[in-house]
């Protein structure tokens, strides 16, 4: 039962965040032992109280209205010093100045705009490292009698920036969280429009969006919110005399809202083991936990009123996605979106694909298993911002940008060595792969000497894609150890998100330990560390694939897609490439490329499939409409379709005990030298080629593959292990006749 006057207060506020006794914003350590240090459930709920008190005070108030303020914050280790020594000597007409002298001009100027709290409580984590890199203003609003609309937000911000950057010629980084990140892009656009009328720079450098609350109407919330807040209407006066307080309606239904939209899985646990790790022993405990669980809940009444609620949703946030969503394409502002994967409250992973696609320039950070309160103790926002494009500190001004394109390099010796026994050599002796390549003449020989590695532009593989697309760590480390080919894999935006990859495990470019990815309109940004991106795999983008062409690069292409690699129970080996798609071969036509196909068999028959995407779409109990809700959130691969339009479900597969050998057919290279890229109807005929070869090769190997004596795997694993070699397979006559 203490559980409540323990576990409230860490869902109000964000769950690293406390005030300390030395008038700065301190971490709360995200810890079921610190907390359950605290003597009393109400110590708890008054540190809460205190970091509201906290964000009241700053170190200097500039007032912009009645109810807005913009509170200046200096670094922690200076802060009773600067009040001593400058509060006392500051005048309205020089603040910005003196300020900007107390740290010697050295400083940006960081703006922090609130979610609808009004204060940015979620945000104290990051306070204190802000303001030691910045000069830190954050923006304050009356969380009982401000009743601004949108506009006059928009106005209050914007007529700030002009006081304290234009006015003074300086430089402002726009950070906006939650509520804070659909009004900063507001504020942009104002400052945008006003520095192009009066043909003077624009001082706003970069902007942040956490979590920004631009896909606001894609919730629910605009329904639930004034419901909730409807509840005011049945809460009523305690009677005289009674020592039983409870909750209203409000803050009890509203904090299980909270509860069950704010924290990510991490913050869950550590709630639960404050849950787990409380007992009530007495009739005077029973009472203090009740009277912490009202004060708890009470907060949520306390500091975010109803009418306050019903205002801010009502007007604030619907008022703002009209303002700025049909808007985000003009803006000019170089911006970074941090965005936690697992938000619970708003669609945030979805609505930073989106925002990258949108805005001009701009760059998401996905945030892998955090939630709304991406800024907690696991999360450094001072390092994102300046590793931000934008670059606020310009320390990279001189440092080259890394290309994934050209700037692309094999690991070589060890690097590459351990990298493939490590991730290929397992399904090496799982499969024993066998390969073969196609002269120009047609006929097929055993190895891959007929791979051309000397062309004069160009090469571009296009394979069948094989059930779960666990093949292609074969394919690529073959191409290299055997001909020195680096085949550069162009993989759905899944495997850039922290879906398999063609190596094996491992959640994403770098692996299961990655918590981080940026994104921008060419595909991942950041340096590969390990893993499928290491060996050269780019997002499968139009603008990708020209470059690799028209650098002279090898690619490695899967025209079948999502549809190829999560086929049915009976389209093992069908080939399911576009009607009068042809733009592959159009643009490995204007660069000369060779383009070779490759047959691929085997993945099929190591798996059984119980349950095919569709089948798994009609399940009952909401899971197939769970199962369709995600499939319509995952990017989809095709730049020409929305996301819904791919089925991106994979089918319940269950791998056979026994799997069956690998084989490979690289087909006879089609040279586009000889057509026109302009040529659509000869670039059909080619198209239609490579398929019937690719095709050719498929049922050539299934057939042939019956001649295998060692196509059983228990006889070609037992003779493998006892001779050290790999066992030899069906006569290369079998794939000429």
């Amino acid at each position: 039962m203490r559980l409540f006057g323990r576990a409230l207060p860490f869902l109000f506020v964000s769950p690293s965040s406390r005030l300390h006794n030395d008038n700065t914003i301190q971490p709360l350590k995200s810890t079921v032992d610190e907390i359950l240090e605290v003597s009393a459930p109400r110590k708890i709920v008054q540190d809460v109280q205190e970091i509201y008190k906290g964000l009241e005070e700053g170190c200097f108030t500039k007032h912009y209205s009645p109810t807005i303020d913009f509170k200046y914050t200096s670094p922690s280790y200076e802060r009773i010093a600067f009040r001593e020594s400058m509060m006392s000597s500051m005048e309205e007409s020089d603040v910005f100045e003196k300020i900007e002298a107390s740290h010697e001009k050295k400083k940006p100027i960081l703006l922090y705009l609130p979610g609808l709290d009004g204060v940015g409580i979620s945000g104290t984590r990051q306070f204190d490292d802000l303001s030691n890199t910045f000069e830190f203003w954050r923006m304050m609003i009356d969380r009982s009698s401000d009743r601004s609309s949108f506009t006059e937000l928009t106005t209050a911000v914007s007529s700030f920036i002009q006081d304290v950057a234009i006015e003074n010629k300086r430089d402002v980084i726009l950070v906006g969280e939650s509520f804070g990140g659909l009004l900063a892009p507001s504020v942009a656009l104002r400052v945008q429009s006003m520095t192009k009328r009066k043909a003077i720079k624009n001082p706003i450098k970069g902007m942040v969006l956490v979590n920004p609350a631009t896909s606001f109407d894609k919730t629910q919330w605009s329904t639930l919110a004034p419901i909730l807040a409807s509840l005011r209407h049945i809460e009523r006066e305690e009677e005289e005399g009674t020592s039983l307080k409870l909750p209203t309606p409000y803050s009890v239904v509203g904090g299980i809202a909270l509860a069950l939209t704010v924290p990510d899985r991490d913050q869950y646990q550590n709630i639960f083991n404050i849950f787990s790790s409380t007992k009530v022993n007495s009739a005077d405990e029973l009472q203090d936990v009740i009277g912490s669980m009202r004060d708890g809940f009470g907060m949520l009444a306390d500091n975010l009123p109803a009418t306050v609620i019903e205002h801010r949703v009502g007007q604030w946030l619907p008022v703002g996605v009209e303002v700025v969503n049909k808007r985000l394409k003009d803006l000019d502002t170089p911006t970074l979106v941090i965005a936690g994967e697992d938000d619970n409250m708003l669609p945030t992973k979805e609505e930073g694909e989106r925002l990258v696609k949108v805005m001009k320039d701009c760059t998401s950070m996905f945030v892998k298993g955090a939630g709304h309160f991406v800024l907690d103790d696991r999360f450094n926002l001072t390092e994102a911002i300046i590793d931000a494009p934008f670059d606020p500190l310009g320390k990279n001004i001189d440092a080259k940008k890394y290309d994934p394109i050209l700037d692309w390099k094999l690991p070589t010796g060890d690097a590459l060595r351990e990298a493939i026994d490590n991730r290929v050599r397992p399904l090496r002796l799982a499969t024993s792969p066998k390969f073969f390549s196609t002269g120009l003449d047609g006929k097929r020989r055993i190895g891959l000497g007929q791979v051309p590695n000397n062309t004069n532009g160009p090469i571009l593989f296009v394979a069948n894609h094989q059930l779960l697309g666990l093949d292609l760590g074969l394919i690529i480390a073959e191409l290299i150890e055997e001909r020195g080919i680096a085949a550069r894999g162009l993989a759905h935006p899944f495997v850039f998100q922290g879906g398999g990859n063609g190596f094996g495990g491992g959640a994403g470019p770098t692996g299961a330990s990655r918590r981080v990815t940026k994104k921008n309109k060419d595909g991942i940004v950041d340096r590969p560390e390990g893993d499928f991106q290491t060996f050269g795999a780019v997002m499968v983008t139009p603008k990708n694939y020209y470059r690799l062409m028209q650098t002279g690069q090898c690619g490695l292409l899967f025209p079948g897609g999502v549809r190829e690699v999560f086929h049915g129970k009976d389209e093992a080996y069908e080939l399911f490439w576009p009607e009068n798609k042809v733009d592959f071969v159009r643009v490995a036509s204007k660069f000369n490329a060779t383009i070779i196909p490759i047959s691929a068999v085997g993945a099929a028959d190591s798996a059984s499939i119980l349950l095919d995407n569709t089948e798994i779409l009609d399940l009952p109990f909401g899971l197939g409409e769970r199962a369709l809700n995600n499939t319509k959130n995952t990017i989809s691969a095709r730049y020409d379709q929305e996301n819904g339009d791919e089925l991106f479900q994979p089918p319940l597969v269950v791998p056979k005990l026994t799997p069956a050998r690998h084989y490979f057919v690289f087909g006879k290279p089609f040279d586009t030298s000889v057509i026109d890229h302009q040529n659509k109807e000869a670039c059909g005929i080619m198209y239609k080629d490579i398929k019937a070869e690719l095709r050719r090769g498929l049922d050539d190997l299934l057939d042939a593959r019956k001649k295998d004596p060692y196509q059983d795997f228990s006889a070609r694993f037992i003779t493998e292990q006892i001779t050290g070699k790999q066992t030899p397979t069906f006569p290369i006559e079998e794939l000429n006749k």
